[in-house]
């Protein structure tokens, strides 16, 4: 009877999408319920078990470069929050706990800036985020307003089907992607900025969120990127 529900919920999800909505629309719109906890967590993890097989159906031959760019143009393992990449605490994280969540499983990327203004000290522009690594974009949040208390901001998350990992790159001013977007290593995604409930405040310096998920069977599992990050190309 219990599974019977989950299907019944898993269809009637995906009729209230348009009809040309694509898998990457689907993870974007689960997304979106897991974050605000509009959604339970059995039926979410099930859903997105069946999304993340589509997913590498859909996209698996759309990635392939090995190598991978620091995430933030013109930075890099400097940057790096923390001593020796210790900013990374998963403990507590879980991804089904949506915007409740805990623990700090991600690296901060901070930037070089006069005040909090979030933009870059010399050039007075906004520092561009680049793809970490090739991938297929499935979640975007474009807008957010203070006191929202969505703790991202502005966000995006971009799947990579060969490692099957996703990539989270929160706290920007500018979204330039969108769901299904392609995206190869090293290519501007968004532009750095303050949003978010803990980035917004003045007691923060302007930072990248950069966090990193491998996927299996449905857990969500926090994976440490900092080897990655100081070994990265960088632009």
């Amino acid at each position: 009877m219990r599974i019977t529900l989950i299907l019944i919920l898993f269809l009637a999800f995906n009729q209230a999408l348009p009809a040309s909505a694509t898998v990457c629309d689907d993870w974007n719109s689960l997304e979106k319920s897991i974050r605000d906890s509009t959604i339970d967590r059995t039926t979410a993890r099930r859903m997105i078990i069946e999304l993340n097989r589509l997913l590498i159906d859909a996209h698996a031959d759309k990635t392939g470069n090995q190598a991978v760019h620091f995430p933030v143009k013109g930075y890099g393992p400097e940057s790096i929050g923390g001593r020796h990449g210790n900013d990374f605490k998963p403990a507590g994280y879980n991804f089904y706990d949506g915007n409740r969540h805990g623990g700090h499983p991600a690296h901060d990327l901070f930037i070089r800036e006069t005040g909090r203004d979030a933009l870059v000290k010399g050039t007075g522009k906004p520092a561009e985020i680049v793809a970490f690594s090739d991938g297929v974009v499935i979640a975007v949040n474009p807008s957010w307003e203070y006191p929202s208390q969505i703790r991202g901001g502005k966000y995006v998350w971009i799947f990579n089907p060969e490692s099957n990992r996703f990539y989270y790159y929160a706290h920007l001013a500018k979204t330039l992607v969108s769901p299904g977007d392609t995206v190869k290593t090293g290519e501007t995604i968004a532009l750095l900025g303050r949003t978010g409930k803990n980035a917004y405040p003045k007691r923060s310096p302007t930072h990248l969120h950069f966090m990193c998920l491998s996927f299996s069977e449905g857990r969500m599992t926090p994976y440490n990127t900092y080897q990655e990050l100081t070994h990265s190309v960088v632009r």
